[in-house]
């Protein structure tokens, strides 16, 4: 897929730019474990820091353009899309010291993913 060099060299940029923290995790069975229930303890790992270019999205947008999100406090993420994986795999996803719905607990339509030309994505996030 092709990639526009001046886009890439945007989301880069300090100026144009957000860091955004992706926590992952590994998840251990405790004393406590039950196998029907399944409780494992799940503890995070060291954040891995990307640059992406986020914008505020309003309640008014998510009613009407993303159907059946409510909740306010939604940032838009847009950045390439080989972090894709890390988005759909991580635990806590930190913008700004506001934690955010991750795609991996997500109910619903918490955090969705969403594939855009020239090799670009877009993920929008809830606050939690």
């Amino acid at each position: 897929m092709k990639r526009i060099p001046f886009i890439n060299k945007l989301l880069k940029s300090k100026n144009f730019s957000t860091k955004v923290y992706i926590y992952f995790s590994y998840k251990s069975a405790g004393d406590d474990f039950d196998p029907r229930e399944k409780n494992y303890t799940y503890y995070n790992l060291n954040p891995v820091v990307i640059k992406a270019y986020v914008t505020e999205l309003t309640p008014e947008k998510l009613a009407w353009k993303q159907i059946g999100l409510q909740e306010g406090g939604a940032k838009e993420v847009i950045c390439d899309y080989k972090y894709a994986e890390w988005f759909r795999k991580a635990n806590k996803i930190v913008i700004d010291d506001d934690e955010y719905s991750c795609y991996r607990r997500g109910v619903g339509n918490n955090a969705t993913i969403t594939k855009r030309p020239y090799n670009l994505m877009r993920v929008v996030l809830l606050k939690k």
